[in-house]
């Protein structure tokens, strides 16, 4: 799924008198592996301010960035992940109308999301009449398809912070009482995709609240989907293999590394091939590295580290590893940010026998909001 095809999903959350939408929430006792409570019903039954709390967590759901917070995930090729297809259809089929189907999802879960906090199980079905999308891109015409599908997100319940609030009865404040509150989704997944603005039923799509915690028991034995990893975690791994060669091969310069690897990277996604991003492998990697300074010799500790972090097989996306913005250069009593694009202008020099980072000032500048014309002076010093 695309941006514009999630935003047309969460777009239809807001029309809530719409019949289809059918809602199972199920709380569940965490530390106890056991079912609280659970309710079932459209969510035209529910009080208009429930109803808006219900969707402002679903919509949360369908909130984030692509390959960051939402991953695009298909099924794994065994019996494993055939079983789960299958049974994420049943319960997509069912339309939440068979609660025995229904407690195998919440079985799983129970098993496998590692938690001994509460948490409220939200499952939306839906049956969305979808319009045919004019030539222009905007236009809309009549229906050739209705998607039907579902989405389960998983909310911890967690006692309200305690605070002072105004009893009015009483005319003081006092301690409030502290109530079991439902937050926003940590995972959640739509099922089937809606890929082209079709359903796609070899793929879901799934959120994911911390990019850093994804929850891949989830992902693969409750979904029998291959675990992806996000944007954050494949930035982190590079910057560890960057950082171990670096660190073990002291004569380069750090600054000077990483601008040429960002370099490059630009350079291969500004003349790919084909219309996805490219990928990198292990020798994917050491060509990168080679490309950005990295010495013959040391090529071999690239290849150790790279297997180390992502694996013997594993890959990164291009698109996914280039930093976003700015290079940063932190030290201790120090902070220089600067745009890719300007990035060459940095010099390295030895100084008085110090190796430092020669910044340009031949423009004014700003220090503090206070702008100091120094071009002129410069000129005039020749």
């Amino acid at each position: 799924m695309n941006n514009s095809e999630i935003l047309e999903l969460k777009k239809r959350l807001k029309f809530s008198d719409d019949a289809s939408f059918k809602i199972e929430a199920c709380y569940i006792i965490g530390s106890e592996k056991r079912i609280q409570s659970r309710m079932n019903t459209y969510l035209t039954n529910l009080e208009e301010s429930d109803r808006h709390k219900y969707i402002e967590i679903l919509k949360k759901g369908l909130s984030g960035v692509l390959n960051r917070n939402l991953l695009n995930l298909s099924f794994e090729r065994s019996m494993a992940g055939e079983d789960a297809q299958k049974f994420l259809l049943e319960i997509r089929d069912s339309e939440l109308s068979k609660p025995e189907i229904l407690d195998k999802l919440y079985e799983k879960i129970m098993e496998l999301y590692g938690t001994v906090g509460n948490y409220l199980v939200i499952t939306l079905y839906d049956a969305y009449d979808v319009p045919r999308e004019g030539t222009d891109g905007f236009s809309q015409g009549e229906s050739e398809e209705v998607f039907r599908y579902f989405y389960t997100c998983i909310c911890p319940v967690n006692l309200a912070k305690a605070a002072l609030s105004y009893h009015e009865e009483e005319n003081l404040f006092a301690a409030r009482i502290r109530d079991w509150v439902v937050e926003m989704p940590e995972i959640g997944f739509l099922y089937p995709s809606f890929n082209d603005r079709s359903s796609d039923v070899n793929s879901l799509l799934y959120y994911c609240k911390d990019p850093l915690l994804i929850h891949p028991e989830i992902i693969s034995e409750c979904l029998g989907c291959v675990e992806e990893m996000t944007s954050v975690v494949e930035t982190k791994l590079f910057r560890n293999v960057i950082e171990d060669v670096i660190n073990e091969a002291p004569e380069y310069d750090t600054f000077e590394v990483v601008r040429n690897v960002q370099d490059n990277l630009t350079d291969m996604l500004e003349n790919k091939v084909h219309t996805f991003a490219p990928t990198i492998d292990k020798k994917g990697a050491v060509e990168l590295l080679k490309n950005s300074g990295i010495k013959e010799e040391h090529l071999p500790i690239v290849e150790e580290k790279f297997e180390k972090e992502v694996g013997e097989k594993g890959f990164l996306h291009a698109d996914r590893i280039k930093e976003k913005g700015r290079l940063e250069v932190k030290g201790d009593n120090v902070k220089i940010s600067v745009k890719q694009e300007a990035s060459s202008l940095i010099e390295i020099k030895m100084i008085d026998g110090r190796k430092c980072l020669v910044v340009p000032l031949d423009s004014d500048m700003e220090v503090n909001g206070i702008i100091k014309k120094i071009t002129a002076k410069l000129e005039e010093e020749g």
